[in-house]
């Protein structure tokens, strides 16, 4: 991750530097990114690059953690807004993912990035790391509707982000590598979450 030099930098020095390094990752795949062309872009001498960064390796894990942090923040309003909803949350995550990537100034970045299949699991892996829920915070858990889920155990919530995230995950690469044609992609999912619903919901009483 990034020094303490680097978030000390002043906010346009630091912008200018990682506009430069979003616009390298969108020129080409990430095994192309070339620090010599960040530099040049950005304008400070090569040797400051590694006060910043240890390589391109570091900068790749800043972006992914910065893009990680804005999903993070869409998946506890989605859970907000709807109840504490985790399936709905999971579509809300999938539509946000859509909308990022369809910027025009995110679309060759996320191709670049996400071609490269180390980095794509890697990704997903570090989505799925850190707790026994499946990386959702301390800070979301409280907004899901648990009473609403069909669980008798802590590892019953584990096991069941143990399948939602892969299918997931499966619906990113291929938001991802299908833009244009999201809405089967959505439907897909949709129907696979309905399934996954009649099992893993409570049965309204009648």
């Amino acid at each position: 991750m990034p020094t303490r030099t680097f978030y000390n930098l002043p906010e346009e020095k630091r912008k200018k530097l990682l506009d430069a390094i979003h616009e390298e990752f969108s020129r080409v795949p990430f095994d192309d990114v070339s620090i010599n062309q960040i530099v040049k872009t950005a304008g400070i001498p090569r040797g400051s690059f590694y006060q910043y960064f240890d390589d391109k390796q570091d900068m790749l894990q800043y972006l992914l953690t910065d893009y990680r942090e804005q999903m993070r923040c869409h998946a506890l309003k989605s859970l907000k807004q709807h109840g504490g909803d985790l399936f709905q949350m999971f579509l809300d995550i999938l539509d946000f993912t859509y909308a990022f990537i369809t910027e025009e100034t995110n679309n060759t970045f996320c191709q670049n990035v996400f071609s490269d299949i180390r980095v794509s699991i890697d990704f997903l892996r570090q989505q799925a790391a850190g707790d026994t829920y499946g990386g959702f915070t301390d800070e979301m858990l409280p907004y899901i509707d648990m009473e609403a889920l069909n669980i008798r155990t802590e590892e019953d919530f584990s096991n069941m982000l143990g399948i939602l995230l892969p299918l997931t995950g499966e619906a990113f690469t291929s938001a991802f590598f299908d833009i244009t044609n999201y809405g089967h992609v959505r439907a897909r999912y949709m129907d696979r979450l309905e399934i996954l619903k009649q099992g893993f919901l409570k049965k309204a009483d009648t």
